[in-house]
C-alpha cells in the first residue's frame, strides 16, 4: 500500500479528547480508548503540505470561500457518488451537529415532533431535547444479522405530524450502508407526510468493500426538494479539530432559511485552515480514501472473525459502513454496570457506552477499530483475556 496505516502515533497530552479525557468517562485514564469517533492514523501528506503551505501567509484574518472549495465539494460528490450538485445548494457549517442545530432552529418550532432512528447517534436526541423539540422515537429492528427500518411504526409516527426525520445515512453506530430500496421507501413516505427529511451522511465515505453509498437527495427531484443533507471531510480525513463541513439544499426556500439562520448566528464563516483542508482533501484524496477503506474492511473483518472463533457468546452485525462497530454483549449475562466495569477495569478498553445511543443499546458497546493493526489485536486480546477470566 502507498500510505502507511500501522504507524503508531502518541496522541496522549495534545488536549486530545479521545486520550486526554478519559478520567472524566471512565474513571481512569488507565484505557486503550476505542470511543470517539475520530481515527488514529495520520492526516495525509496533500492536507499537511496545503496547511503549512497557507501557513506561509503570515495574516489569518477574515476570509471568504473560495471557488477552490466549492468546486472541490462538487467534484468529490461527482467523482465518489455520482451525484450532481450545484454551488448555489452548498451552505458552510462548522460541523454536522451546529448543522443540525442551525436546521432544526430554521425550519421547526418548539415542541414539533422530530423522529429518529434508535439506536442512533446520541447527539440526534440531545439537540432535539436541548431545542424543546419531541424527541419521536422509530426504532430498528433486528432480522437475524441485519438491522433494518421498521416503516409500518414509522409510518404511525409520521401520520402524527412529525415535522422531521433524522437519518443516519450510514447508519452510526448498527453500521448499516442503507439500500437504494430503504431509502426510497422512507424518503417517499416523508413526502406523502410532509415532513423533511434531515440526512446526516458524514460517515458516507468510510465504506465497507462490496457496500455502496446512495445519499438520499440524488433519488429523484422530487425527494432532493424535500432533504436536506450534511457531509463533512472530518471522519474521511480525520480533520475534524478543523471544523468544517457543507449542508447541500436543493430546495430554495428551505436553503434561504438555513443560510439565513447560519449568517445571523454567525456560524458562516468558518476558519481558514478547515477550508485549505476541505479543498486538499477533496481534490486529491480519492486513492487515500480507497487504500483507508480497504485497511478498515480488514480490520472490520478481523475483530468479526476473532470474537466468532474466540467470543462466541458476543455478537455482531452485518457490518457494512463506519469504523464503528456495534457489540451486543448480552451473552455475558451481566448486568450493564458490570459490563461497564469488565471493560474499563479488566479489559482496560474504553469503549461507547451503548446506552447512550437510545435504550435499545443495554449491554451493547461501540468499537472504534480504526486505529493501527498492531493496536486492534492488542485489544481484541485484552477482551478475550477479560472475558474468559472473569465470566
Amino acid at each position: 500500500m502507498k500510505y502507511n496505516f500501522d504507524e503508531i502515533i502518541n496522541r496522549k497530552y495534545t488536549n486530545c479528547i479521545k486520550y486526554d479525557c478519559c478520567e472524566p468517562i471512565f474513571g481512569t485514564n488507565d484505557v486503550f480508548p476505542m470511543w470517539v469517533a475520530d481515527m488514529d492514523f495520520r492526516v495525509a501528506d496533500f492536507i499537511m503540505d496545503a496547511l503549512k503551505n497557507r501557513l506561509n501567509h503570515p495574516i489569518f484574518g477574515y476570509f471568504d470561500h473560495s471557488e477552490g472549495f466549492y468546486n472541490s465539494i462538487i467534484e468529490w460528490m461527482e467523482k465518489r457518488h455520482n451525484w450532481n450538485i450545484k454551488k448555489e445548494w452548498l451552505c458552510f457549517s462548522p460541523g454536522i451537529c451546529t448543522a443540525i442545530s442551525v436546521i432544526i432552529h430554521a425550519l421547526t418550532n418548539p415542541n414539533d415532533k422530530i423522529i429518529i432512528q434508535t439506536p442512533v447517534y446520541h447527539p440526534f436526541g440531545n439537540i432535539i431535547n436541548e431545542l424543546n423539540r419531541k424527541v419521536v422515537r422509530n426504532p430498528l429492528y433486528i432480522d437475524n444479522d441485519l438491522y433494518k427500518m421498521d416503516f409500518a411504526d414509522l409510518e404511525c409516527k409520521l401520520k402524527d405530524n412529525a415535522k422531521m426525520l433524522i437519518l443516519s445515512n450510514p447508519h452510526n453506530p448498527v453500521g448499516r450502508c442503507w439500500t437504494l430500496e430503504e431509502l426510497t421507501k422512507l424518503a417517499e413516505l416523508c413526502l406523502k407526510y410532509n415532513c423533511i427529511l434531515l440526512s446526516d451522511e458524514i460517515h458516507s465515505d468510510i465504506i465497507i468493500d462490496g457496500y455502496k453509498h446512495t445519499p438520499v437527495s440524488k433519488l429523484s427531484d422530487k425527494i432532493a426538494n424535500n432533504t436536506i443533507t450534511c457531509m463533512s471531510p472530518s471522519k474521511t480525513f480525520n480533520i475534524a479539530g478543523l471544523s468544517t463541513s457543507e449542508i447541500i439544499i436543493p430546495n430554495k426556500d428551505i436553503y434561504d432559511k438555513v443560510n439565513n439562520y447560519l449568517t445571523n448566528s454567525l456560524h458562516l464563516m468558518g476558519n481558514v485552515f478547515g477550508d485549505t483542508a476541505l479543498e486538499a482533501a477533496y481534490k486529491y484524496g480519492s486513492d487515500w480514501v480507497d487504500e483507508l477503506n480497504l485497511y478498515l474492511t480488514r480490520h472490520a473483518n478481523t475483530c468479526i472473525e476473532y470474537i466468532k472463533s474466540n467470543l462466541p457468546m458476543l455478537k455482531t452485525y452485518k457490518h457494512q459502513a463506519t469504523y464503528l462497530l456495534w457489540v451486543n454483549f448480552k451473552g455475558l449475562n451481566l448486568t450493564h454496570q458490570q459490563l461497564n466495569s469488565l471493560l474499563i477495569n479488566k479489559a482496560k478498553l474504553g469503549l461507547n457506552d451503548g446506552l447512550i445511543f437510545g435504550q435499545e443499546g443495554e449491554c451493547f458497546m461501540r468499537i472504534n477499530y480504526a486505529c493501527p493493526r498492531k493496536l486492534l489485536i492488542q485489544a481484541l486480546d485484552n477482551l478475550k483475556t477479560a472475558i474468559n477470566e472473569n465470566c
